[in-house]
């Protein structure tokens, strides 16, 4: 059963993730300009991607925060606006070789390992790289993972009545990519979380007929 509502608005890696025989039957694709309440009814949380509509998520933002005040769980992904989340991101440049450099230190120093996402996983397997910071979180929010410099990466807050998580980590958008190998443990951590469904183990995988490569001759 689909429990999980991810936010799409065309881009092809979000869609490919969702699709994916791993998590297909999990999680429910739902076109930005569709979001409404109707359109999440029955599910148990949304994730909002990297490279998401902000404009449009703005004009929906009663419809995420009703949803939350249900006791639901929202997971917000890489940047994010002020003008509908109660934060402030802010972009910084993104290291995609520090596993070449120096592959035993992310880029990111402090993480709660006993968060339900991040339990049992190694250090690199709970960051890859950030898409920038967030330089202020609401009140009595908590920091799950921070830079050296203590820069805020992912943090967690109740007050709206369920649970809203945010990161500046990209996990649905590298995973559909495919250029990260390890992600598998990221994702299915979260999606057990987010859903209370733990998706089947092995690599995620895609069927190339959805794209219509299966056509060529």
């Amino acid at each position: 059963m689909q429990t999980i509502g991810l936010i799409f608005n065309g881009v092809w890696s979000h869609y490919a993730m969702a699709t994916a025989p791993k998590y297909r039957a999990i999680y429910k694709l739902i076109y930005i300009y569709d979001l409404d309440v109707a359109a999440i009814e029955g599910l148990e949380a949304l994730v909002i991607p990297f490279q998401s509509n902000q404009a449009e998520l703005v004009a929906r933002k009663s419809v995420i925060y009703n949803f939350l005040s249900q006791g639901k769980k929202v997971f917000v992904e890489g940047d994010s606006t002020a003008d509908w989340l109660d934060a402030q991101w802010e972009d910084r440049p993104v290291n995609n070789y520090w596993w070449v450099d120096n592959p035993d230190n992310p880029p990111v120093s402090e993480t709660n390992y006993d968060h339900p996402v991040y339990r049992g996983l190694t250090p690199r397997q709970a960051c890859w790289h950030t898409h920038g910071v967030y330089t202020r979180i609401p009140d009595y929010a908590d920091i799950v993972q921070s830079t050296p410099e203590g820069e805020v990466i992912s943090w967690e807050t109740n007050r709206y009545g369920g649970t809203l998580f945010a990161t500046t980590l990209d996990p649905i958008v590298e995973h559909g990519v495919q250029q990260i190998s390890h992600l598998d443990h990221y994702v299915d951590r979260l999606t057990e979380w987010l859903s209370g469904i733990k998706p089947a183990p092995g690599k995620m995988t895609i069927e190339k007929d959805l794209y219509g490569e299966g056509a060529l001759v």
